[in-house]
This record gives structure tokens, C-alpha cells and sequence, in this order.
């Protein structure tokens, strides 16, 4: 334990990565729930089970890893530690159409390998893409929970 410890303090993510990189338990069940969901339809509002908006996306996926998070983008931009690099778990925000820098419209959950995964738009369903560029940042949900 105190090795994955020591990780986590150098990869700047406090208690969130464990040895080798991999993701804690928590951020490990919410990428594997939000798997499950690819596919689905994107609907405004939607928190599931069969449909989904980015927010209520990330949320259900962290609530069925056992944390619970803020429902919309906004509120887990401001409510979230931010942290500097992705791991998988993490939370990466987008101003969107409906956002600023400030106050992310947009959010996606961090898989690993350049990818994430997001509930993007009506017309799109939850799918996993390439992180892209101009993002306002990164957040940590699962704070070190195991």
C-alpha cells in the first residue's frame, strides 16, 4: 500500500493511482459501468438507464462505483479536485456549446490510452473517442477511494 501511495503522490493525483498505473477500484467500476452504456442514445436531462447526457453519464458511473458526484457538468467542474494530467478515471472537461471555460458544458470520463468516453450530443449515441484538444481541464471524482 505504501508503494501505490508513493505513486500517486508523484503522479500528482494524491492517493489515486496504484501501483503500475492502474486505476483504484472506484474509477475502475465507473469506466466498466460507462462501457456497458456504449451505444445508448444521448438525451438533454438524461441520467439512465437508457439514455444519458455527458453529466448524468459520469454520474451514474461513479454513483455505481460507489461515489457520489454533482449532476452537472458545472457543478462537478467546480466541486471535483482538478488535477493536472489524465489518468483513467479522471473527469475531462469542455466548455461546449452550453459552457465557458469557467463553467464546463461538456464532460467525459477518462479511459486510458488517449480515450474517453461521453454521452456527446442528440443524433450521437455514448461512445468512446480520442481525448481532444481544448479542453478546460481535468478532474478526480473518486478522490483516492479504494
Amino acid at each position: 500500500m505504501a508503494a501505490g501511495v508513493g505513486i500517486a503522490v508523484l503522479s500528482g493525483h494524491g492517493g489515486a493511482a496504484t501501483p503500475g498505473g492502474a486505476p483504484s477500484k472506484a474509477a475502475a467500476r465507473a469506466i466498466a459501468y460507462a462501457r456497458q452504456q456504449l451505444g445508448k442514445p444521448y438525451l438533454w436531462g438524461g441520467t439512465g438507464p437508457g439514455a444519458f447526457d455527458c453529466s448524468g453519464l459520469v454520474m451514474e458511473a461513479y454513483a455505481h462505483a460507489g461515489v457520489g458526484i454533482a449532476r452537472t457538468s458545472q457543478a462537478q467542474w467546480v466541486t471535483e479536485r482538478h488535477v493536472s494530467s489524465p489518468e483513467p478515471g479522471d473527469l475531462v472537461f469542455y466548455p461546449g456549446a452550453d459552457g465557458t471555460w469557467t463553467a464546463p458544458g461538456h464532460v467525459a470520463l477518462v479511459v486510458g490510452h488517449g480515450q474517453m468516453i461521453e454521452a456527446y450530443a442528440t443524433g450521437y449515441p455514448v461512445r468512446q473517442v480520442p481525448i481532444r484538444a481544448g479542453m478546460s481541464g481535468y478532474s478526480q471524482p473518486w478522490g483516492g477511494v479504494r
